[in-house]
């Protein structure tokens, strides 16, 4: 056994690299734990990687009132930890069906509704200081704005008017008017990305609700977050709208009471957005600062876009579902390209049957030889289709020309059901928030 003199002679590592390793357990709860028992000068670090992401949702131990009602109640007891927080998952909803703990309520078969009347919830909402991203979201279910108490609306107003909040993910909400929404941006004062997906507006649930043309009268709170965004608008870096279909949103997001300002967006992603004329408005207004384009198409007719300001535009990403229209899309935006652009990358997904596009590979071909096309550097084609298969076969050997090229990589995309499940996601992988 060492003495006491032994340990002494243990030479001490800089506090910089031991911060390091434990870096490198983020995931490792247990050792986290230990090591934050080892010292003081230990406890920062491993804290802030055990507590620095949290989770709020069903699962099978533990109803997600009692999870509230204990985090609430650890904040309250040692507020220190709150600095470390800086990430929240709020999930409504729950596919466990039967699985959940047995003092969880369950509303219908397989889903669990408890955001809109948890007491805690709003508690620890007000309790995140230093909060840098939140997703808030639900899973076979629907998040009703409308059906939240007030304490929950305000606490969410005023979690999403942190300075530190860089990152907003809402999915599955509805709201009674567009203006509920726009108003909720509009608490954000340093949002840098934001995700909305499958949001709804209006009628829900069987309840009829009527759309004002003209926004509604303001209360105290919501008349200074309105002034407040007349002067300060948030310089967004990535949007994501997905499955948002709403002419009001549309003009807002685009129009001079926008809290968003979207002239430094370096990357869009749009999926199954019917107006294309908002997206193409949408792209015009990132302009030069737009360096990925990620679009997945709606029931619209395939027409070229202008792309003459989009000359940072280095990668663009299409997914296509209609085998009628998909590559009459592809020939359209692809046709945008024009010598002032710098597209490096490009990746066309086919979510169709390769058995109903017969022509068009050719001229696909045809167009990838053009002058626009010289700077490719990598170009991935995803086949809905067995790589074994004559259709594939019958593609790969259409495009001869851009594989000579040696910048092509097919490949087949997943399992029939896995298109429903298709979701869009961020080219640039390193969020910057700084």
């Amino acid at each position: 056994m060492l003495s006491a003199d032994s340990f002494k002679l243990i030479p001490r590592l800089p506090q910089e690299l031991v911060d390091h390793i434990i870096d490198h357990l983020y995931d490792d709860f247990t050792t986290l734990n230990s090591c934050s028992l080892v010292s003081h000068a230990w406890r920062p670090t491993s804290l802030f990687h055990i507590f620095s992401k949290l989770s709020l949702k069903v699962t099978p131990v533990i109803s997600p009132s009692e999870l509230c009602q204990r985090l609430y109640r650890l904040l309250s007891s040692s507020p220190s930890i709150r600095s470390y927080i800086r990430e929240l998952d709020v999930l409504e909803g729950s596919q466990l069906g039967t699985q959940v703990a047995p003092h969880v309520v369950l509303a219908g078969s397989q889903s669990v509704i408890w955001v809109a009347n948890d007491r805690w919830l709003p508690r620890i909402l007000r309790k995140l200081t230093h909060l840098k991203r939140l997703d808030f979201g639900a899973q076979s279910a629907t998040i009703q704005w409308s059906r939240m108490q007030l304490p929950a609306q305000s606490a969410i107003r005023q979690m999403l008017s942190l300075s530190s909040l860089t990152y907003v993910r809402l999915a599955f909400w509805n709201f009674t008017s567009f203006w509920d929404l726009s108003s909720l941006i509009s608490c954000c004062k340093n949002l840098q990305d934001l995700t909305l997906s499958n949001v709804t507006f209006g009628q829900q649930s069987g309840y009829p609700v009527d759309l004002p043309d003209t926004p509604p009268v303001l209360n105290d709170l919501q008349e200074e977050v309105s002034l407040a965004s007349e002067t300060r608008r948030c310089r967004l870096h990535f949007l994501t709208v997905e499955h948002v279909n709403s002419a009001p949103f549309g003009d807002w997001l685009l129009g001079p009471e926008s809290s968003l300002d979207l002239t430094s967006l370096r990357e869009l992603r749009v999926a199954l957005f019917n107006d294309i004329d908002f997206v193409k408005r949408l792209v015009a207004r990132a302009g030069s600062s737009l360096e990925h384009f990620h679009f997945k198409m709606g029931e619209s007719d395939p027409r070229p876009f202008d792309l003459s300001t989009n000359y940072n535009l280095h990668s663009m990403k299409l997914t296509l579902e209609d085998a009628a229209v998909a590559l009459s899309w592809v020939m359209a935006l692809l046709g945008s390209i024009s010598t002032t652009n710098s597209l490096e990358n490009i990746c066309l997904e086919f979510y169709t049957p390769l058995k109903d596009m017969t022509n068009g590979w050719e001229a696909l071909d045809a167009l990838f030889s053009r002058e626009e096309f010289n700077g490719l550097k990598q170009v991935e084609i995803g086949l809905f289709a067995l790589s074994t298969s004559p259709e594939y076969i019958r593609v790969t050997e259409s495009l001869a020309g851009l594989s000579s090229r040696g910048v092509v990589r097919f490949y087949r995309l997943g399992l029939k059901g896995q298109r429903s499940n298709h979701q869009l996601t961020p080219r640039i992988s390193r969020y910057d928030s700084s």
